[in-house]
């Protein structure tokens, strides 16, 4: 289904669901409550693995979006199976990003906020639905709002580290929760909605209009809440997302006023040794 046949209902009266399933698709919709609800109430305390699924995560979402834009003039054998090409290019693409985001802190750090930016500009761009016209002629505008709100996301959680890793994984993780979960109530409206959005068409006739979808949407808010709470009260207590990255971050930290070269360097082994 590409971005331009999207079922997302609008002014449709019939609100009744014509669901059909693909096994595919039903064991990452699975995967993704799995990890989203990791991701929610525990995102802090497994803040590694946390780094890698948004650095896979923004990759995945990126480059199957693309695909679905713009790899559309497919033919032949391609074309039967283009979901699963998506897929697979998809996965590919965010396997690489999510481990170079797990090796190198600052980089995973910044990924993580931006991917919260990302996904927080995409939850206000229906906002502009009143200018629907000038979005569909401009199609790269929503584009640069987005990438304004992921570098702004990127900055902060650098700046607020803790407080930013555990706004942004109970975020995510909701919306991955309901992200898998809207795929077995609706195959997926909520997310196909977030692809006509990108494309700068959707005006207030799109718009979902069937009650089912509106608590899907619902979802997201009380997830996130629900994960604030028991990640500041529970599950981040006692642990120290710095640790493991300690040589990687001293790049990035100003030594002490009154610290010397020599002292700068005390702690490390020397390259030779003295000793006969």
């Amino acid at each position: 289904m590409d971005g331009k046949s999207i079922p997302i209902h609008g002014d449709s009266k019939d609100c009744e669901l014509h669901n059909t399933y693909d096994v595919q698709f039903c064991v990452l919709a699975a995967v993704s409550v799995l990890l989203g609800s990791v991701m929610c109430f525990c995102g802090y305390k497994f803040f590694k693995f946390i780094l890698f699924c948004s650095g896979f995560l923004i990759g995945f979402f990126i480059t199957y979006t693309l695909c679905a834009m713009y790899l559309t003039n497919l033919s032949g054998s391609l074309l039967v199976h283009k979901q699963q090409l998506y897929l697979g290019i998809a996965a590919f693409t965010g396997l690489i990003s999510g481990i170079i985001a797990l090796c190198v802190f600052y980089l995973g750090l910044f990924v993580l906020g931006a991917t919260m930016g990302w996904f927080v500009g995409m939850a206000f761009l229906p906002l502009l639905s009143e200018h629907s016209a000038y979005l569909n002629e401009n199609t790269w505008l929503p584009f640069v709002i987005l990438f304004a709100c992921a570098i702004l996301g990127g900055i902060l959680i650098i700046c607020l580290q803790k407080i930013i890793i555990i706004i942004a994984t109970s975020f995510l993780g909701a919306f991955c929760i309901t992200n898998g979960l809207d795929y077995y109530i609706e195959n997926n409206v909520t997310l196909y909605y977030s692809i006509k959005v990108l494309h700068g068409s959707v005006d207030e006739t799109m718009k979902p209009r069937c009650w089912y979808t509106w608590t899907v949407f619902a979802f997201i808010p009380i997830l996130f809440i629900a994960g604030l709470a028991i990640q500041f009260a529970i599950t981040s207590k006692g642990k120290d997302h710095t640790r493991g990255y300690d040589r990687q971050r001293t790049i990035l930290v100003a030594p002490p006023p009154d610290a010397t070269m020599m002292q700068d360097f005390a702690d490390t082994q020397p390259l030779v040794s003295n000793q006969a």
